[in-house]
């Protein structure tokens, strides 16, 4: 067993893991994992709860050598707030009412022409 733990540790040597937040989104992960070239890893770590007790829990981590991580948390972080930008800019929001809005004036001109043919067949 203590040879199985050395090989382990000399496997891992020069390796650095780079905890994921939870709640972050998973595009950001993949584009993370796609771009550094990172191991994604579950493994067990310490987790600070509310309350101020912390819990042993499965946490996924990027797994890659020291430079390539801290630049994939510099970029993840870029992207977490660019993503939060754009949320409360609410464009989406925006794009659908617009949507909505050119699509309700073909709604009412096609209701308009169904009065009218109605209003024709009743006076036939």
């Amino acid at each position: 067993m203590a040879d199985a733990e050395i090989e382990k540790r000399e496997e891992l040597s020069g390796l650095y893991d780079l905890a994921i937040p939870i709640g972050m989104p998973l595009s950001v992960i993949q584009d993370l994992v796609d771009r550094f070239e990172l191991e994604p890893v579950r493994r067990n770590a310490k987790v600070g709860l509310l309350d101020g007790e912390s819990e042993e829990r499965e946490i996924l981590v990027l797994r890659g050598d020291f430079d390539t991580v801290k630049a994939a948390e510099k970029y993840m972080f870029e992207g977490l707030d660019q993503r939060i930008a754009r949320w409360e800019r609410n464009e989406r929001s925006d794009r659908y009412r617009e949507m909505y809005d050119r699509n309700a004036d073909e709604r009412r001109r096609m209701v308009k022409e169904r009065i009218a043919e109605k209003k024709e067949e009743l006076s036939l």
